[in-house]
Parts: structure tokens; C-alpha cells; sequence
């Protein structure tokens, strides 16, 4: 998908939404893997995949013909932070339950997005968006509460879960300044690459052999990889140049949104009252966000990064 002319608001929040979408199908995927796969080793492999596949479709344009430009410290952190992430996330999910690891997680990157926006890149947030946020949250805890797993807040999984929040929030911000002067894949793929020599120690000390042993395993890892991250970044990427980092993390609550309609429809999870209500809640706003975009005029650009 090659990155050229501009967008509105308004199609920038559409194409954040449609990559929350994909990132959204990567837990009904992953119930399909071998037994042997394990939470560590495929977000490792997606990360690698998908960062291979976005930074070579930015060489072949020639986005890194100023080599140059992207030896800097910046790109250390990007990638560490989508490696804390990936490690946070699960750790968190490990210690408090699916339920709880995920609520706190995706359910304070809008709270961590808006105070860096507010913070860095001197945003404001209106009354709209703090109403469509609110709700989303609501809707999220109503949504992963209701799962029918026992609740355990564990200390030590809250802190995990929170810092998962905040480092994918603080890649985000970063990835948005670095956008307005490189290509969105270029910038991303460099930080998964990154992100992904951090991760290594992971494919040593837990099992492979899963991945090429069988067809399932294959179809899994190309899927997670160069769709649910690799094509899902490719439209984040694009959006994320023309969003707010406080608008951008409401919006990617579409993620869980999808993962629990996929369960509904595809793996055959009950819909209760609660998830109904949560499933409502968490849409609600992200039209709300979307309307907010389409009566916007302008592009807002943030501060170059120091």
C-alpha cells in the first residue's frame, strides 16, 4: 500500500479503525495455532514478521535512501517499547487472568494516550472525547469482567498490564512525530525489527519447532505476522499521521470490540447481558470519535521530535 497524498481527520480516524480491526482477529487466529505455541514466541515471530515485511516495502520505494536519518537513539526506544509491550501484556494476562490483564492494559492506553498528548504535543481534550472514552472504558470492563473467569487483581500483573498501556501509548506518540518526516512503514518496521533483537532471547529458551511443523502452524504465523500486524500497521501507520494520540488510543478499542464479536459469531461464546451492553458501549464511541473527525477541519501536526 503505497503512502501518498493526504488525509483528512476524518479518513485518517477510518483507517486507524480498520488496523484495530485486524489487530482485533489476532486472538480468534491464535486459537488456532499447535498446543505448543506459547503467548512469547508468536508475538515475537509477528513482530519480526510483519517488521520485515513493512521495512522491505520501504526500501523498495526508497524511503531508506537517507540512511543517515534513522541512526538515531529514538529508534531504540520505539523498538524497546513495542518490546515491553509484547512481554507486559502477557506477563500481566499471566498474573491476573485474560480478564482483568486485558481491561487494564488496552483499557488505559486511551488514558496514557491523552495525557501525552495533552503533555507532548500540546493537545486538548474536548468534552466529546472524554464522553466517547469514558463509555469505551465502561464497556470494556463490562465486556472482559463478563467472561465467566475467576477475577484475581495481583499486584504484580496490575503493574505489568499499566506498563503495557503506557508503552505501546508512548510508542504511539513517538511514531506519530517521526511520521511527519519519514514513511509510516519505514518507521515502524524499524522499531519491530528492533523491538524484535530485544525479544531473540525468547526463541531460544522456548519452543519453535511449532511454526514449521506443521501446515497450522505456518498458515498462524503468516497470518498473525503479515496481516494482523504487518496490513494492520500499513492503514495505522497512515491514519496516525493525521489523529490526535488522545483520539488514537479510543479508537483502537475497536480491537477488543472485534475480538469479542469474533467469539460470539466464529467460536461460539455466549452473548450475556453485560456483553451486550459493553459490546454497545465501546461502538458507541468510537462513532462518537468518528463524528467528532468528519466535523473537523485542518490537520493538526505535532511537534518535531528534539
Amino acid at each position: 500500500m503505497p503512502e501518498s497524498g493526504s488525509y483528512s481527520p476524518f479518513t485518517g480516524q477510518v483507517l486507524i479503525l480498520l488496523g484495530a480491526v485486524l489487530w482485533g482477529t489476532s486472538g480468534t487466529v491464535q486459537t488456532l495455532a499447535p498446543a505448543a505455541a506459547t503467548p512469547p514466541v508468536i508475538g515475537t515471530i509477528r513482530i519480526l514478521l510483519s517488521g520485515l515485511l513493512l521495512s522491505a516495502a520501504a526500501f523498495l520505494r526508497g524511503d531508506f535512501s537517507d540512511w543517515r536519518a534513522f541512526l538515531r537513539p529514538i529508534f531504540l526506544l520505539t523498538g524497546l517499547c513495542q518490546a515491553l509491550f509484547q512481554v507486559s501484556y502477557f506477563s500481566g494476562i499471566a498474573y491476573t487472568g485474560v480478564a482483568v490483564g486485558t481491561m487494564v492494559a488496552i483499557g488505559s492506553c486511551p488514558i496514557f494516550s491523552g495525557i501525552l498528548g495533552v503533555v507532548f504535543d500540546r493537545e486538548k481534550l474536548s468534552t466529546l472525547w472524554i464522553t466517547a472514552t469514558s463509555i469505551a472504558i465502561v464497556g470494556l470492563i463490562l465486556l472482559t469482567l463478563d467472561t465467566g473467569e475467576s477475577v484475581r487483581f495481583d499486584s504484580r500483573g496490575i503493574i505489568f498490564a499499566l506498563t503495557a498501556g503506557f508503552s505501546y501509548s508512548l510508542f504511539t506518540l513517538l511514531a506519530r512525530r517521526l511520521i511527519q518526516s519519514h514513511t509510516s512503514d519505514s518507521i515502524i518496521g524499524l522499531s519491530f525489527l528492533i523491538g524484535t533483537i530485544y525479544l531473540l532471547p525468547f526463541l531460544f529458551i522456548m519452543q519453535t519447532g511449532w511454526i514449521f511443523g506443521s501446515v497450522r502452524g505456518i498458515l498462524t504465523v503468516a497470518y498473525l505476522g503479515f496481516i494482523s500486524a504487518a496490513l494492520a500497521y500499513m492503514l495505522y501507520g497512515r491514519g496516525l499521521k493525521y489523529v490526535k494520540v488522545s483520539t488514537t488510543g479510543t479508537l483502537t478499542l475497536a480491537e477488543p470490540l472485534t475480538a469479542a464479536l469474533l467469539g460470539i459469531f466464529f467460536v461460539g461464546e455466549e452473548l450475556s447481558l453485560l456483553s451486550g451492553i459493553g459490546i454497545i458501549a465501546i461502538f458507541a464511541s468510537q462513532i462518537l470519535i468518528v463524528i467528532q473527525g468528519k466535523n473537523r477541519t485542518g490537520e493538526y501536526t505535532p511537534p518535531p521530535v528534539g
